[in-house]
């Protein structure tokens, strides 16, 4: 029978919590070990960040995007309202975790812009 994550985990949880009750600290060690190495499994590597700062656009949408001389990344938006931000995390400028939680993955990769040579 093929448990689903879920279903393991919270088997996981049940053993905790009785080895916990129970002050069986080496259990409790081990079990948090087993559940550290299932989510492991199944955690999704991020995609890999542009390492040249500039302009992107967004694979699914087009939406532009800036990479600053700080490695900081905004979102070019139009909004008539004063307080939007668009990131996840309410800021103007992040870095590149917070980039990849607020975008679908469809978004990826972003495509660089070439807006010339700059004099």
């Amino acid at each position: 029978m093929n448990d689903s994550v879920l279903v393991k985990l919270d088997r996981l949880f049940d053993k905790l919590k009785t080895a916990s009750d129970g002050d069986d600290w080496n259990a409790v060690r081990g079990l948090v070990a087993q559940v550290a190495s299932l989510v492991k499994v199944y955690e999704k590597p991020l995609p890999e960040e542009p390492k040249e700062r500039g302009f992107y656009v967004t694979a699914n949408d087009g939406r532009l995007l800036l990479k600053d001389i700080d490695d900081d990344w905004s979102a070019c938006t139009y909004d008539n309202s004063s307080t939007h931000a668009f990131w996840k995390n309410g800021r103007n400028y992040v870095k590149w975790p917070t980039v990849c939680e607020t975008l679908p993955p469809e978004a990826f990769p972003l495509k660089r812009v070439n807006i010339g040579e700059r004099r």
